[in-house]
């Protein structure tokens, strides 16, 4: 897929929820509040339905589609802020709360705050806190485990990350910590679908591997890092950024096997190189703020980073944006 879809979905991945709960609890101390993230989670979906049926039909090309995703970038920001006023106010919330529905719904908003992995991050103890008394839906916490593994480049827990986006292109799990341990850390947070069928529902085949198999691919990936690495500071050193940047893009691949400075590096390379996947350098600085990369101030004066930051108007302020909200949740 070229860059420019990939960073789409990058930024709106599409994440339905048939099989929890979202309606309203009676029951809830905070009712009002509780209509108030329905509503959110329903305006939510209505746009990521509407956005995902425009690429199905192949008109993500257009401009009316770029218009479109820009307000759905918007909304998710807007719903972004007022999830986390409601967290620093009232904590995450609960069923007591505002119920199962309301609560789970409170949930997808946070699953949908992609712009600001580190308010994610910062909702994950509070989460864990609320499952471990019986008040948030396991499930929950482990997609957005996964979810903020995904944005620092790390290895998932429980495999509900694709880079399939439901069967919207064909993808696979992104990276696994002890793989063949998958299924019991899954059935442990009650996610009720073997993670094979799990797969298969998102448009790929997957096998769980077993555990030799496991030991085997994992060894390798560190393998094949080191001479990714190794080859890319060769050829960064001997200024060959076209080389640089295809071995970064090659080891960018290893989660679990990634230094925060090879996110910075991968992405100084693919501007220095002009690469055709140029935009991937956003997301390679992203993930290295999540991390806790603090120059990332440099990026604006750094003239390595020039190609980038002049490839798109909308996408280097759409960093810029990121960088700075981020920095609400340090």
């Amino acid at each position: 897929m070229k860059s420019n879809n990939l960073f789409l979905i990058l930024i709106c991945l599409l994440l339905f929820t048939p099989f929890i709960s979202c309606g309203q609890d009676t029951k809830a101390k905070l009712p009002e509040l509780a209509k108030e993230i329905v509503k959110m989670r329903d305006l939510d979906q209505k746009m990521r339905i509407k956005w995902a049926g425009q690429i199905k039909k192949g008109k993500d090309k257009s401009e009316k589609f770029k218009e479109f995703t820009n307000k759905l970038i918007a909304l998710d920001r807007q719903h972004t802020a007022r999830m986390r006023e409601i967290v620093d106010t009232h904590g995450w919330p609960t069923y007591e709360l505002v119920g199962e529905g309301p609560s789970n719904s409170a949930w997808l908003l946070v699953q949908h705050a992609d712009r600001n992995p580190l308010f994610q991050a910062k909702c994950l103890p509070l989460m864990k806190a609320a499952v471990d008394k019986g008040q948030a839906n396991p499930a929950n916490y482990a997609y957005l485990y996964d979810r903020v593994q995904v944005a620092k480049g790390e290895k998932q827990l429980y495999a509900t990350q694709s880079s399939s986006n439901n069967g919207l292109k064909e993808g696979a799990f992104y990276p696994i910590e002890e793989e063949h341990l998958i299924q019991e850390r899954r059935e442990a947070m009650n996610i009720s679908r073997n993670v094979e069928d799990y797969a298969s529902s998102m448009g790929f085949t997957y096998k769980i591997p077993t555990p030799e198999e496991a030991s085997v691919k994992a060894t390798q990936e560190t393998v094949n890092s080191k001479k990714h690495l190794i080859q890319a500071k060769k050829a960064l050193m001997n200024q060959d950024y076209q080389k640089a940047a295809d071995e970064y893009m090659m080891l960018t691949q290893f989660y679990g096997n990634i230094s925060t400075i090879d996110f910075v590096e991968a992405a100084k390379s693919l501007s220095l190189a002009q690469h055709d996947e140029m935009a991937l350098g956003f997301s390679f600085l992203t993930k290295a703020m999540v991390r806790g990369w603090s120059d990332w101030e440099i990026v604006k004066t750094d003239p390595d980073f020039e190609n980038l930051r002049s490839s798109s108007d909308s996408r280097w302020q759409d960093f810029l944006t990121t960088a700075e909200e981020m920095q609400l949740d340090r």
